[in-house]
């Protein structure tokens, strides 16, 4: 079992995060994003979420939507890591 420590999901199983964005230190809100994917139709071989779904947090494939860089190494200032939002 591997449970995303954000959204609680399985993520063996769990679609992808239900997390949708970002807030920065000084509180703009960022969308988190669906454009990294490696191979089309294939789950993420890191948080194993489905292709097309967010990546669960902490996931070493998803960008920083700020910089673009790896969001899990990046030097970006992320106050609240992820806010819940309504699709």
């Amino acid at each position: 079992m591997a449970i995303c420590e954000d959204c609680k999901q399985e993520m063996l199983t769990a679609e992808g995060c239900v997390y949708t964005h970002l807030v920065d230190s000084a509180g703009k809100l960022y969308p988190r994003s669906l454009k990294h994917w490696q191979d089309s139709g294939q789950r993420c071989h890191d948080c194993a979420a489905m292709y097309g779904k967010l990546h669960h947090c902490g996931c070493d494939v998803e960008r920083c939507p700020k910089c673009g860089g790896q969001l899990i190494s990046c030097d970006c200032d992320w106050k609240k890591l992820v806010v819940k939002m309504k699709r």
